[in-house]
């Protein structure tokens, strides 16, 4: 019987993954479910009855959108093995049609509000301004440069597809001015200490949370992804354009953005209190 489970192989799996071009947090996220899978299984071989049980020992520990993200895993990692008899089902819900936790666009104004004259947080002000004005990911954060600045547009390269964000010309007089206050006359605009690299993501994650503390806005409720959904239901609400809002977000398929698009359940709620029924 072929190993499933060996160093040869995880090693192989991570070339694979990286040559995927996934993000580095991707890759990693990968690599980390199938060790859990290996610990859970604790041999070097598998059948179909081993990760049924690994599937129940999941479901009895956590909840259904945790349980299909370590299904998904294991499945991508089976199917790269060539052993798609060993893939599980994933969970079955009802759709719902709001998300269980959102940050407002007051939110993210109180935020901006904060930051907005302090020379300490100048670069976080600007990174918001991009990542609730622009709908991009954190990730794609290194692609507003000095040269999209002063073009007006970025060139977005992420997941193997190439996309064009327009930088609305109030924030593009905002990059510039940071450009030349900072001294920065090429690359990447956002910048780790040593101006070295690209502000990694999870500086980005901290920073947000500090400046949501210290603005009195619930921390729970701001993630640098949370800006990207504030985005869509922002655009939807005012040109309720799907096509067009996928286009800009960089979605295959719009069943993705609708996602983005969901509302809160305490909007849910008001729409049927609106019903008089």
């Amino acid at each position: 019987m072929h190993e499933i489970f060996c160093e040869s192989n995880g090693l192989a799996y991570r070339r694979y993954l990286i040559s995927q071009e996934l993000s580095r947090l991707t890759v990693k996220k990968y690599i980390s479910d199938v060790e859990r899978l290996f610990a859970f299984l604790n041999k070097r071989t598998a059948e179909p009855e081993d990760v049924m049980a690994y599937k129940s020992y999941l479901i009895s520990r956590y909840k259904s959108s945790a349980v299909n993200s370590y299904l998904i895993s294991a499945n991508r990692y089976f199917r790269w093995l060539g052993r798609e008899d060993l893939c599980l089902n994933l969970m079955r819900r009802q759709k719902t049609y709001f998300s269980s936790g959102e940050m407002s666009v007051t939110d993210y104004h109180a935020m901006l509000e904060h930051t907005r004259l302090s020379y300490r947080d100048r670069k976080w002000y600007l990174i918001m301004r991009c990542l609730g004005g622009l709908g991009i990911r954190v990730g794609e954060l290194r692609f507003i440069t000095r040269e999209a600045a002063a073009a007006g547009y970025a060139e977005i390269f992420f997941k193997s597809k190439l996309r064009t964000i327009l930088i609305p010309d109030e924030l593009r007089a905002l990059l510039l001015t940071y450009c030349e206050e900072s001294g920065i006359t090429s690359g990447s605009l956002f910048r780790n200490k040593q101006r070295t690299a690209p502000v990694d993501p999870s500086v980005v994650w901290r920073n947000l949370k500090r400046i949501a503390a210290d603005s009195g806005v619930n921390k729970a409720e701001v993630y640098p992804h949370n800006f990207r959904h504030m985005f869509a239901r922002t655009y939807m609400s005012v040109y309720n354009n799907i096509v067009d809002l996928a286009d800009i977000l960089g979605h295959s398929s719009i069943e993705t953005t609708r996602i983005y698009t969901r509302t809160s359940r305490e909007a849910q709620r008001k729409k049927l209190d609106k019903l008089g029924l």
